[in-house]
């Protein structure tokens, strides 16, 4: 088919062009409204054959942007034929128009993309790739979008993958409001100034009054945090100076290599690192989990600290740990209510007969083994984990370790997870992710969390790393902080 031609009225259009000012010279043109969504509203050209997608605000645009030209040769994405980042975090694809598809047609292709059958594997290739890219990148980037909408058809009668990406828009506009102070860590000013504009029309709509005052209370964030920011000679103003430990970092090192890191809890970071938590509160469904089961297995428990929080617990409660300490731990923690402590080693099975129990859980599973936690379900039982995601607090690690591979930020991704747990006769029932800002105050407190997550950097010792942690005690002091992001997911189960 033709390529159709870009309008004249584009031929200007740059990064110092408002969204506005593109909304009117296209109008002018003779371009008219064609639908709206969320964050996003679309103008058909005078012919009919091309629109214009216009967001207000849309951090994930570039990265569907790059999604359309990398797998244009697959013809299975719209044809793009402009892409502009316009100002203040506003963002323009001008596309061929596309038509729906029935929900059920649209549904199939999904489901054949997620395996994905040969037809459509270098797609689901592409589009991958670009997420990993997305998610190592944006504080707010969520998993693909599996709704039907996003499959439409071309004018030629092909069916295309749209939209796939999206920002986790609930939490993102409820820290903004709750939390402005921390909302404007997470997005750069210059790439936000239109927060407030979105259309909102499938879940609107957005009170004015409402909107405006999200407006002026990031505003006044941004004014907050630039009263506060390095002065051009790199120095923080004198009424922000940061209230530094006077302890020398030798002596910081020496206390945190001798610390305990026994069990599963951080109260030896109380007060010197910081973590932000999941939006879901793991805890609260848990407990409410194994209030109403009557087998359960913990997986992974450490040394029982957060089964332990749970006010009642299963009629017949297991745990499973590998290392020793932990284990010893969580028998004093939960012994007394009952609870069944199985020390088992790293890949042994789960010491319950198949189809046993009615509910597994794990927080922070070391490796998950779908296989035998599909062995053990009975038939409709439930399984609940939040998860360690991919690239999670990789600024830490490389500045260890040095640049990562692709396949190490890979790991644990929640889409493989999926698959696995899929093939192993589960069907995914929920899936959610974070992504989570961590700082730390001292480099005592880096030193206890490579000690604690050994994972992390496996082959630590103060001695091996002392000049990378005296550099971390440098970036501390001069910074305030060390900040890097981890990632987490929570996955719910049923054994079909």
């Amino acid at each position: 088919m033709p390529v159709p031609s870009l309008p004249d009225a584009l031929a200007s259009v740059g990064p110092s062009t408002t969204y506005r000012e593109v909304e009117a010279h296209l109008r002018a043109a003779g371009w008219t409204p064609c639908g709206a969504g969320d964050w996003a509203f679309a103008l058909a050209s005078p012919g009919g054959d091309v629109v214009a997608r216009i967001s207000p605000f849309d951090p994930v645009g570039p990265y569907t942007a790059r999604l359309y030209r990398e797998a244009a040769g697959t013809e299975l994405v719209p044809r793009l034929l402009a892409h502009h980042r316009l100002a203040g975090g506003a963002d323009l694809q001008v596309m061929e128009r596309l038509e729906e598809v029935p929900e059920a047609a649209a549904a199939e292709f999904l489901e054949r993309l997620s395996r994905p059958v040969p037809a459509l594997s270098a797609l689901a290739a592409v589009v991958r790739r670009v997420h990993d890219v997305a998610l190592r990148e944006l504080a707010w980037c969520g998993p693909l979008d599996t709704n039907p909408s996003n499959i439409m058809r071309a004018a030629d009668g092909h069916l295309v993958l749209i939209d796939p990406y999206y920002a986790d828009g609930p939490h993102l506009y409820a820290l903004a409001a709750q939390e402005p102070a921390r909302f404007v860590t997470t997005i750069p000013a210059e790439e936000r100034r239109h927060l407030t504009e979105i259309p909102l029309a499938d879940s609107g709509p957005w009170p004015v009054a409402e909107r405006e005052a999200m407006a002026r209370a990031v505003r006044e964030a941004d004014a907050r945090q630039a009263s506060t920011s390095p002065r051009r000679d790199g120095r923080r103003p004198i009424a922000d100076e940061p209230a530094a430990d006077a302890r020398a970092a030798e002596e910081l090192i020496a206390e945190a290599a001798a610390a305990s890191v026994d069990g599963w809890g951080f109260a030896h970071l109380d007060g010197r690192a910081t973590e932000e938590r999941p939006p879901w509160g793991y805890s609260a469904l848990l407990a409410e989990a194994v209030a109403q089961a009557e087998v359960a297995v913990d997986l992974d428990t450490g040394g029982g600290e957060v089964l332990g929080q749970c006010p009642r617990l299963a009629v017949q409660q297991h745990v499973t740990e590998a290392w020793a300490p932990n284990a010893d731990r969580a028998r004093e923690l939960l012994g007394p209510r009952g609870v069944r402590v199985h020390e088992t080693a790293p890949g042994d099975p789960i010491p319950l007969p198949d189809g046993a129990a009615d509910l597994v859980t794990s927080r922070h599973p070391v490796a998950p083994d779908w296989p035998e936690i599909a062995r053990v379900l009975a038939p409709g039982g439930q399984y609940l984990g939040q998860h360690v995601g991919p690239s999670s607090a990789f600024a830490l690690i490389e500045h260890f370790v040095g640049p990562t591979t692709a396949a190490q930020r890979r790991s644990r991704h929640p889409e493989d997870e999926t698959a696995a747990a899929r093939a192993a006769g589960l069907e995914i029932t929920e899936l959610r992710t974070a992504r989570l800002r961590m700082e730390f105050f001292d480099v005592g407190a880096v030193v206890w969390i490579l000690r604690k997550c050994v994972w992390w950097v496996p082959d630590f010792d103060v001695d091996r790393y002392r000049d990378e942690l005296l550099a971390m005690d440098r970036i501390i002091r001069r910074d305030g902080s060390f900040l890097a992001h981890s990632t987490r997911h929570l996955l719910r189960a049923r054994r079909r």
